[in-house]
Parts: C-alpha cells; structure tokens; sequence
C-alpha cells in the first residue's frame, strides 16, 4: 500500500449513486430474513419506529465518520498552505529552504527533518522520549497524560509521499541514513491531494491518532471481529440457500458429517429433501457437518477473496438490481399470505395463539439487536468515503443508503410479520420456520414440490447478492490484519477466508442461527459501528484542537477542549447509544426490566462523566 508505484497512481474517485450502491448492498445481509419474525416481537407500529431511530442513528454516526476524516485533509491542506505562502509551519513542518521538520510516529517516538539546498535533500532523525502508551512528552505537566502526542495531518501526508509510514509497532520505517540524499518532496503534490489516506483514517487509523499505536492495534483487532461476525452470518445464509437450490433442482442435498448415533445412522453420509433454509434440520445429520452447498459457496468466496474488487461496479449494481426486484416478488409473496392467513388456527387440536399486535409487541427488547445489525455496515464505510469526491458526497451518500434499505426493511418487516404470525402460531400448515425464505418456499405452493419456478429464481438470486458481498468483508479483515496487526499476508488470507467457513461447517446445522445475529449485533457490532466512531470524533477534535494550538505557541494559558454545540451534541448521542445497547444486553442477560433501566442510567452518566469519553 505504501509502495511509491501505488503513491503516484492517480485518484480513484466513486460517484454519489456508487456509493450509494456499495453501501446499501454491505447492509444486504442476513438479518433482512429476521426481518418478518422481528416485526412481530416488536410490533407493528414499534417495529416501524426502532427502523426510522435506526436509520436516524447510522445516518449521524456516519456523518461524523466522515468529518473526522475530511478534517483531517483540511488541516493537512491548511498546514501546507500557511507554510507555502509564510515560508513556515510553526511545529509540523519547515518549508522555508526546502526544510521539512515533523514527527515520525503517533506518541512523539521522535522527529524527522528533510533540509537540503538546491536539487537535494537530506533526511535526518532525532530520537526523543517514547512511552508505550502513545503519550508525548513536552507539551506540559497538565496536558501530557491527558493528549497524546500525535503528528500533524501534514506530517503524515509527507511521510507518505516519502514512504516512510509503514510502522511496525511503535517504530515507523526507518528513514535513509544520515547525510544520504532522497528525492525532493514538493509541497504543491501534497495541496494537490484531495482524498483522506485511508491508511490514516480509517477507524483504526483514528484510533492511533487518538490514543496511540497500542490502542489501534486492538481497535484493529475489534476490526476484524466485526467484519467476520458479518461474514460468518452471510455465509452461513449463502450455504443454506445453494443447498436449498440443490433440494429444488435436484430433489436432494447430501453433506459428509459424523455418524448420529442416537437415530441409529452409521453412514458418514447425510441426505435430505426437506425444501427449506434449514435443510438438514430434520435429516439426522449432526451440527458439524460438510455440505454441498458449503462446498459451492465456499469455493466461490475463497476464490473471489484472491481477486481485487475495487473496478467490480457493474457487478454491483446488477447485484443490488437482483435484490430490489427479489424483495419486490417476496412482498407479493407474503402479502398474498398475509391475506389468506387465518386469525385463529382452522384445526382444533391447535392452541388459539396471540394476534399480531399493531402497536407493541411481546419482544420489543428481542427486536432491538436484530434491526441494529441491519445497519451494521459503518465499519466498512471508511473506503467508501475516501474514494468520494467531496465530503459533503459521501455523507449525503451515505444517509441515502440508510434511507433506502430502512424503506426496504421496513416494507419486508411489515408485509411479512402476518404470515410470520401466522407461522408462528401454528395456522399455516408445514410452517415450522419464521425465516423470510421458508416463508417464500411455504407460500408460493400448497406443498414444496409446487413452489414456482419465478420464487426459486428470486431466491437464488437473493442468494446470489448475498454470496457477493462475502468477499468484501474477508477483504477488509485481511487488510486489517495485514496493514494493522503485521500478520503475514497469507496467513491473513488464511484467517480471514478459510478460517470463517471451517467455522460455518462446524456450526452449520446448529439451531441458533437468530440467537447469533442478536448477540453479534449487540455485544460487538453495536459498540463498533455507533458508539466507537462518535468517540473517536469527540476526542480527535480534543487533539487536532491541542496540536493547532501548541504549533502557534499559545497552549500555555487556556483551554484546549472543543466544546461547541456539536460536540455536546455528540456526546449526548454517544451516551445513549452506549446506554441503550448496555441496557438491551442486561434486559437479555436477566430479563429484568428494572435493573436494564438501572443499567442505562449508570451507563449513560459514566459516559457523561468520563472526561476521554463525553469531552464534556
């Protein structure tokens, strides 16, 4: 990433309706097949509600995503301009005579001078004070253990275009030796810079900047955590649905697994013909188990996994095509259910069950990770918004992806919570799964023989949408490990693409498929996506604020903390979203509606309190 090849290739850039693509086809996951069953716990008129907070919610999150990596190309931009026309940069950088002085790493390791007279120039390196914490020294004995020390955003872009800012641990690369004489760096290159580098602003980039180099590389690691947790989930999904299409096409789908011993099975063989997102639940097979559909999906996604993805935008909007017109004849589908569907069960050995409610449900608590999950896509939203033109194209691109897969996900949700209901309760039967596709499969004929050739081609086409975007979130956990955590590329390649699918077959006929995508969007994606990006915004205002004011020498006498409206604005934000998904996780831990309540608020007024947290 950091050769000189890929330096002084010319700017990508990604058009508003590109980015609106890429991103409302990360959010196609499966958490859209819960959908149906989710609206019938939280309600009708509730469901509706926690998608409108939702899109509110990720739509914010990722505007301040994004100002936090277009301020920190203002600054650069701005740095370089001061310099170019007072011949100075007071602190991260001296042009006057072709001098360039900056520090070489985030916690002040040490500081770098490029001087030279005429058409050369030398590199020079002082070493200073370092503390494992990322913590500079010399900025006072109030400010250092509260600031860390990090460089300029011009530093940063000159290191770049030098090379020199592929950093292993705490130390980056070591510049040339003393005296040796390197290419000039110009500074109008750098004013003609107009994108983030993405290296130094993606979340993990942020999270250096703001609390140093060890902090990121276990933000690094929370990386790769979330974007496997929505991989694990789509594949899981992908497999599921190539054996279905196996059972539709070919009237069976087999899987190699270990004897059952408890249905007296002493075949290595397992084989089913139920028609269903659930194939094997009912054939015998065990958890683990190696399906053909394991083996088609994997196959495909290990393969794309080794292939760039970056010039794939035709694929793309044929892809998001398939899903609009997927979910427009799963609509006509569940409607048509819907409408047929009795209120109460038409054999009397069923129990009556409860009606669907139209306002709140009995799990209005269950629905809340559920619908997080959905628009858990703001960890893959940082190369989206570099590739952009402008800051205010990637924002407004952004919101507009949230706000049309919430339409769509509400539209799912409430045509597909009465048949769902109906499902649930017992009146429709052969119903035993609540899935969107078993709803599909269950209502496009009277038996699974009859379903429509048009359903099974929707659904394979869902399918295929999903299966696509597998790949995407593998790239960006491989990356993550390669650039962030120094694993080996091929061992990266291996973690990140090999090691979820032997994950999947060990799980694959496991019956907690709903419990995985609650948890996952709680316990990880929900701290990840929402809560961590305004942090970071909130504190690099603190330290982008402080290293302005410590470049023209009048730190010394006030105060340094970024208190405008935004920022109240943020934290208070940050604080209930922290809350809320504390609270959510409590209410799921020990169903108690009070202590969860008890837990928000202490949640909230830590956040509030906690000086690197709210920065109030």
């Amino acid at each position: 990433m950091s050769s000189s090849s890929e330096a002084n290739k010319p700017p990508k850039y990604l058009s508003f309706s590109a980015i609106v693509i890429l991103a409302c086809n990360t959010m196609n996951g499966p958490g859209l097949t819960t959908l149906p069953q989710v609206a019938t716990l939280a309600g009708m008129a509730l469901f509706v509600v926690l998608i409108g907070l939702s899109v509110a919610m990720a739509s914010f999150v990722c505007r301040r995503m994004v100002f936090a990596m277009w301020s920190s190309l203002r600054e650069a931009t701005k740095e370089q301009e001061e310099g170019l026309l007072e011949g100075t940069t007071d602190g991260a950088g001296d042009l006057s005579g072709g001098n360039v002085r900056g520090s070489t790493a985030y916690g002040g390791m040490g500081s770098l001078r490029i001087s030279g007279e005429g058409g050369s120039s030398v590199v020079e390196e002082d070493c200073v004070g370092n503390d494992e914490d990322g913590f500079g020294a010399g900025f006072g004995a109030g400010s250092e253990e509260l600031i860390p020390k990090a460089p300029s955003a011009a530093d940063q872009l000159i290191h770049h275009n030098n090379n020199n800012n592929n950093n292993e641990g705490h130390h980056l690369e070591r510049p040339p030796p003393k005296h040796q004489t390197t290419p000039p760096s110009s500074p109008t290159s750098l004013l003609a810079l107009k994108q983030p580098l993405l290296e130094r602003t993606s979340i993990v980039g942020q999270s250096k900047e703001a609390y140093g180099e060890t902090t990121g590389t276990s933000v690094a690691f929370v990386m790769v955590a979330s974007a496997l947790c929505l991989g694990l989930a789509q594949m899981m999904l992908c497999a599921a649905i190539m054996d279905g299409m196996f059972v539709a096409l070919a009237g069976k789908s087999c899987a190699l697994g270990l004897p059952s011993a408890g249905d007296g099975q002493d075949s290595f063989l397992h084989c089913t013909e139920h028609l269903s997102m659930k194939p094997f639940v009912h054939s015998g097979a065990p958890v683990s188990i190696l399906s053909v559909g394991w083996f088609v999906a994997a196959g495909i996604t290990v393969a794309l996994g080794t292939v760039d993805l970056d010039e794939m935008m035709g694929a793309q909007y044929a892809l998001f095509a398939c899903l609009l017109v997927s979910c427009a004849r799963f609509a006509h589908v569940l409607r048509r259910m819907g409408r047929e569907a009795p209120d109460t069960s038409p054999n009397a050995d069923v129990a009556a069950g409860a009606p669907l409610s139209r306002f709140v449900g009995p799990g209005a608590f269950q629905a809340v990770g559920p619908i997080m999950f959905i628009f858990a896509f703001v960890v893959t939203a940082p190369p989206l918004s570099a590739m952009a033109k402008k800051e205010s194209i990637a924002h407004r691109a952004m919101a507009t992806a949230c706000l049309v897969m919430g339409v769509l996900y509400a539209c799912v949700g409430l045509v597909g919570a009465p048949a769902a209901n109906a499902v649930d309760n017992g009146w429709i039967p052969g119903g035993d799964d609540t899935n969107l596709l078993s709803l599909i499969l269950l209502g496009s004929g009277s038996d699974e023989e009859s379903a429509e050739f048009v359903d099974l081609l929707c659904i394979a086409s869902f399918g295929l949408s999903q299966l696509a975007a597998v790949p995407v979130y593998c790239l960006l956990a491989q990356e993550t490990l390669v650039n962030d955590a120094g694993i080996p590329k091929f061992m990266a390649f291996l973690l990140s693409n090999v090691l979820p699918w032997i994950l999947v077959a060990l799980t694959y006929n496991a019956a907690f498929f709903e419990s995985f995508v609650n948890w996952s969007g709680l316990l990880i994606l929900g701290y990840a996506n929402f809560s961590l990006p305004l942090l970071l915004d909130m504190r690099l205002k603190v330290v982008r604020e402080f290293r302005e004011l410590s470049q023209k020498k009048s730190h010394g006498g006030g105060s340094f903390i970024a208190d405008d409206k935004t920022t109240k604005f943020t934290s208070v934000i940050f604080s209930i979203l922290t809350a809320s998904i504390s609270a959510v996780i409590a209410m799921s831990i020990s169903g108690n509606l009070v202590l969860s309540g008890i837990f928000f608020a202490l949640m909230f007024t830590v956040t509030q309190v906690w000086p690197s947290a709210s920065l109030m």
